[in-house]
């Protein structure tokens, strides 16, 4: 056992380390996996978010485009017109 002192305290090391630690390798692993899915998760929402900005500035730029989606969207007509819905 005295030989291999090193090699028990190496050994020991490692495996608090690796696995009994509180910043262990598996909680590592999992934090990397977690920060690359909200990495993927905020790419997704700011493409999504300058769409809707994009949306937006074309409302505001054109009132026939506002009228375009609230008669699409929403049903929305004119009081003296018949409007058909088909699906």
């Amino acid at each position: 056992m005295a030989r291999h002192k090193y090699a028990v305290t190496i050994a020991a090391f490692l495996l608090i380390i690796c696995f009994l630690d509180q910043n262990n390798l598996m909680q590592r692993l999992h934090h990397h996996r977690q920060i690359h899915n909200l990495k993927s998760e905020i790419e997704h929402y700011t493409t999504l978010r300058d769409k809707s900005i994009q949306g937006l500035q074309e409302l505001a730029k054109d009132s026939n485009n506002l009228e375009r989606i609230a008669r699409e969207k929403y049903g929305m007509h004119l009081p003296n017109e018949e409007v058909f819905i088909i699906k």
